[in-house]
């Protein structure tokens, strides 16, 4: 499923599995709450560490094409097959507003996955650009997949720190109230000492 890229055991996919669709429900939520920015800062962010998946692609390419930026819909589109016109529309708008370059698509796209995991028409597209790059500018960029260790924003997290801050406020507030108790308890101490040394030794 999600992480069948890597040799892990069937039960290790599903839990990576679940927990990426998680944070796509996280980020859904936010879509609906109007919160777009954020969520395709987070969309991003996840395309780093599962950028095989295509689900992902597709909903950047659907989050912005419905703010209206066309192009940039192109350009998470470019790896899927068009379908429907207003993809076709959106690929070629974002393909010339880079002059064609294949180089350039590369560098914008960071393409961190394995291609065999690529649909037959996202290989096909992939390879073509490479090949337009290699022979354009000689080079074709490359980059390494991220470490799952690495942070993912996550609704779920903010939401524990500001747990772990109210109980240690509440805890705070608790010591204090102690402290006042127990200076208040000395104080008395120290007034009842004093009154029974007035009336021992005056």
């Amino acid at each position: 499923m999600y992480l069948y890229f890597y040799k892990f055991t069937a039960n290790y996919q599903i839990i990576f599995g679940m927990d990426l669709q998680d944070k796509l429900f996280e980020i859904d939520a936010e879509i609906s709450k109007g919160l777009k920015l954020r969520a395709a800062d987070r969309l991003k962010n996840l395309l780093g560490h599962y950028p095989d998946e295509p689900q992902i692609w597709l909903k950047l390419a659907e989050l912005y094409y419905e703010a209206g930026f066309y192009d940039a819909a192109g350009k998470y589109w470019i790896l899927t097959e068009p379908t429907e016109e207003r993809i076709k529309k959106c690929v070629e708008m974002y393909e010339k507003s880079v002059n064609y370059s294949g180089n350039q698509i590369l560098k914008e796209l960071i393409f961190r996955g394995d291609k065999s995991k690529l649909s037959e028409y996202g290989q096909r597209k992939l390879e073509a650009l490479e090949f337009n790059s290699k022979q354009v500018a000689g080079t074709v960029p490359t980059y390494k997949r991220k470490n799952f260790s690495s942070n993912i924003p996550s609704i779920d997290t903010e939401q524990t720190l500001k747990s772990k801050i109210t109980d240690k406020v509440i805890i705070g507030l608790i010591l204090l109230a102690i402290m006042i108790v127990i200076i208040s308890v000395i104080a008395g101490f120290i007034d009842g000492f004093k009154i029974v040394w007035n009336m021992l030794f005056t």
